[in-house]
This record gives structure tokens, C-alpha cells and sequence, in this order.
């Protein structure tokens, strides 16, 4: 099942407002961990729509009952806004049939929702940090399942000729790049300055240490990538390279193989650059999906898988 984070939805919703609910998602959105599905941490939506997030800092505590003699216990604890939340979350949980009510509306409640044996679920899309809407993915478990695990994603058990069609995912990619244009428009200028291009292309051929710096320039334009699709990874050929020439720390040794060393360290802030600038170019210039694919703007679809 994997590990996952804990929600609580302030916004409202169109049913279970007070249920407690799990996600897999919340990591990339909050965190950029887009490698894993979750830190069993604690979120809130709150009324107005912002993502919360549960801090703690912990300390290690000994304690002579435990194997390694201690633990990190959470000394201080506080809530934080994820103000650049940005991307789809699904929130979801259960309705068993034991613990279903016999009488599902005698309480008040929504009826249809309150079967038992029902899957509750909900996609929830950000956008620059506050809620922009809530689609309910509600259905039925079928005889068999477990109410403690996720059945397949609501896509995965439609009816094939009401799928969705690819052409939806590349409107959605083109709506979050337009979405988050300042701030990739920020990164690019960054990425081609005198600090950004111009000083890493110089310090590789100066054989100066500096060169190193571009790595960290590499990831952030990276993480802004993944976070235009969460839940999408990028494809392997990028990330490949990315890992080639990310997470290196210098050594006098490098010196004696530098270009092998750090040429891998441009080639990723290169290939990261190409599909920032792409990505703008084409989220500014197109109303819809094109017919005829301009080269750039069939990279940026080959990078999230989407051709």
C-alpha cells in the first residue's frame, strides 16, 4: 500500500466534510519529494481554501526500552502554509459495510454517498497556493474489497469509451504552465543570466570550482518542471541525465578528470533549460492542443509522456 499523509478538509465539500482522509500525492505538492507517495504527515485544507501543513521539530530522546536506546520524540510543533501549492491531490477514504448506518438517510445525510461499501474520493487542484476546484470521484467498492485499501484510481475503472482523451492532459499541462507563468518567467531569467548560464559555461572552461553551483539552479528548474503534472514523472531519458549531473560535491581528485567530472553537470542545466524555455514559449503562444506539433512544444509533451 505504501506510505501516505494524513488530510483534513476544512473546504467544503460536496459530502463527508468531517471525515479524516489519506493522500498519496501531498509530498510533490508541498515538499517536491516527487520519488515518494507520502511522509505519514498531517495536512489541513483550511475553510478558505489554503493547504496547511504539520510541522514538528524533534530532538532524540533516550529512552533504554527501545532497540537503538532512544527515538526523536517531537519537541515543538507548529502549522505552515504551502503557499506555492500548485497540482492535483486526491483525497480519499472509506465506507464500509459494517460500519455503515442501516438507514443511510435517516440521518440527514446524503443518501447516495452514505451506501455502504462506498469509496469516498475527491480530486482537489490548486492553483497558486489556494483551492481553484473539487471534482467528486465518489463510487461504489465492489463484493470483494478491502475497505483499508485504495481500489484503482476512478480513471482506471471507467467505462473505455468515456475515458478521457489524451488531448485533456495536454490542456491541463498548457492551463498550469499559463497557470505559473510569472514565476517560470522568473526562473528562466535567472537560468540565463550573468549568474545562471553565462557564469557556469565560463567556470566550466576556467576550471573553477564555482561550476558545481549550476547543479542546484538544475534542480530547481526540475522541481518547477514537476510540479507543472504531478503525479506525472518525467520521462527517463531527462531524468537520466538530470541524475548524471546533479548531487555532486567537489573534490581536489575532480581536478585530474574535469571534464568528465563536470561537463555532465552542463549538459543537465542545458537540457533543463531547453524545457523551461519550450515550456513558456508554447504555454504563451497556444490557446489549445495544436494539430500540426511545433518541434518545442513536442518535446515539452514527449517530457510528461504525453506523445
Amino acid at each position: 500500500m505504501g506510505l501516505f499523509d494524513d488530510v483534513v478538509c476544512r473546504y467544503p465539500l460536496p459530502h463527508h466534510q468531517d471525515a479524516g482522509f489519506q493522500t498519496k500525492d501531498l509530498a510533490g505538492i508541498a515538499l517536491g519529494d516527487h520519488w515518494i507517495t507520502g511522509t505519514l504527515d498531517e495536512y489541513e485544507i483550511a475553510l478558505d481554501g489554503r493547504l496547511r501543513r504539520h510541522v514538528h521539530e524533534r530532538e532524540w530522546v533516550e529512552d533504554p526500552s527501545t532497540v537503538l536506546g532512544g527515538c526523536m520524540k517531537s519537541v515543538r510543533d507548529r502549522w505552515e502554509d504551502v503557499p506555492d501549492a500548485h497540482g492535483d491531490v486526491w483525497i480519499y477514504t472509506a465506507v464500509s459495510a459494517a460500519n455503515a448506518p442501516d438507514d443511510p438517510g435517516a440521518d440527514g445525510g446524503d443518501t447516495a454517498c452514505e451506501r455502504p461499501g462506498q469509496w469516498i474520493e475527491f480530486r482537489i487542484r490548486f492553483t497558486n497556493g489556494r483551492v481553484q476546484d473539487v471534482e467528486d470521484l465518489s463510487r461504489p467498492l465492489t463484493a470483494d474489497a478491502d475497505p483499508g485499501e485504495a481500489p484503482p484510481p476512478a480513471a482506471a475503472v471507467a467505462d473505455p469509451e468515456s475515458a478521457t482523451p489524451q488531448g485533456s492532459d495536454e490542456e491541463r499541462l498548457l492551463a498550469s504552465i499559463r497557470g505559473s507563468q510569472g514565476s517560470l518567467e522568473a526562473l528562466l531569467r535567472r537560468a540565463t543570466d550573468h549568474w545562471g548560464r553565462e557564469d557556469a559555461v565560463y567556470r566550466y572552461y576556467h576550471q573553477s570550482f564555482k561550476v558545481y553551483w549550476i547543479q542546484s539552479l538544475t534542480l530547481e528548474i526540475v522541481t518547477a518542471l514537476t510540479q507543472l503534472m504531478p503525479g506525472r514523472p518525467l520521462c527517463v531519458a531527462f531524468r537520466t541525465i538530470v541524475d548524471a549531473g546533479t548531487g555532486k560535491a567537489f573534490s581536489p581528485d575532480d581536478n585530474l578528470r574535469w571534464s568528465e567530472t563536470t561537463r555532465p553537470m552542463l549538459e543537465a542545466f542545458f537540457h533543463a533549460h531547453y524545457f523551461l524555455e519550450m515550456a513558456l514559449k508554447y504555454g504563451r503562444s497556444l490557446e489549445s492542443p495544436p494539430r500540426a506539433l511545433p518541434s518545442g512544444w513536442a518535446a515539452v509533451l514527449t517530457l510528461y509522456g504525453l506523445r
